[in-house]
């Protein structure tokens, strides 16, 4: 009878543990932006990998959370497995821009660090409300269950296209006047998210919040940008929890106009924007 008793015990411990929600804790995702939905120009498109992936992390407690890019300098060529890049000759790779996001839960304040050319903005503004449909749909994350959201932003549209010379990518020795240009504009697009309660605070990749658990995975207009997890821990350094503190302070409305006329000072020649841009020759 000792010994059912004592098998009874550790089977519901066993149980409780594997359901107990997490409240604090890391997350790795795994960031897959389709680069050919926003390049215009066919010619560029051969010079370019269909998709951009990175990896990113979450550490999170109750009352805040901290996304971030991880280093990505030992990455493998974009090209070595993509249908761009074949045709040899000049190539672009581009690497977005490392935005660091700290979220404020309990004073729904939220503190961005993005870096821009050689100067860095830290955009400084309380949550976003989004309204969520939450939906019964479910599916396995990460070896956790989760339920469907959906919601609508207005997201800003990027579009690259070639510069002036012919076919709009330009051959000629590497003349700055045919690199590659690019135009931002609003646009309606819906986001699908996938959040699971087995973590108990409302946290999430970038800007996403807001709902009975933790987002695991985030797909922007039906596949252009999908953000999934592939890891998840209750171990995380604690000290790295904390707020970016450096940069010119400006709230999202003033960051916009910053960028709107960045991208105005880049038609005229300026560059790529927050972009790095990598080429190289065949």
């Amino acid at each position: 009878m000792k010994k059912i008793s004592i098998a009874l015990f550790v089977g519901l411990f066993a149980f409780v543990a594997a359901n107990a929600q997490m409240k604090e804790g890391k997350i790795v995702y795994e960031r897959k932006i389709n680069m050919w939905k926003m390049i215009t120009d066919p010619e560029m498109r051969t010079r370019i990998p269909e998709f951009r992936t990175s990896q990113l992390e979450l550490l999170y407690n109750e009352q805040s959370s901290l996304f971030r890019s991880v280093p990505d300098d030992e990455a493998p060529d974009p090209f070595a497995n993509s249908g761009g890049g074949e045709r040899g000759g000049q190539r672009f790779m581009f690497r977005m821009p490392e935005t660091t996001t700290f979220t404020d839960i309990s004073g729904q304040m939220q503190y961005e660090s993005r870096p821009m050319f050689e100067k860095t903005f830290l955009v400084v503004d309380s949550l976003k409300p989004l309204k969520w449909k939450i939906s019964e749909e479910t599916k396995t994350i990460a070896k956790h269950v989760c339920k469907k959201a959906t919601t609508m932003i207005t997201a800003q549209n990027v579009r690259i296209g070639g510069g002036g010379g012919p076919r709009g990518m330009g051959r000629n020795n590497g003349d700055s006047t045919n690199r590659p240009t690019a135009a931002i504009t609003p646009k309606e697009t819906e986001v699908t998210v996938w959040y699971t309660e087995d973590i108990i605070a409302s946290v999430g990749p970038d800007n996403y919040s807001g709902l009975p658990g933790a987002i695991l995975e985030v797909d922007v207009d039906n596949g252009s940008n999908v953000t999934t997890a592939t890891e998840v821990t209750s171990k995380y350094p604690k000290k790295e929890l904390t707020k970016p503190t450096k940069g010119d302070v400006m709230n999202r409305a003033q960051f916009q106009d910053a960028m709107k006329k960045l991208m105005e000072d880049m038609q005229r020649g300026g560059g790529m924007g927050g972009m790095r841009t990598r080429f190289t020759n065949n």
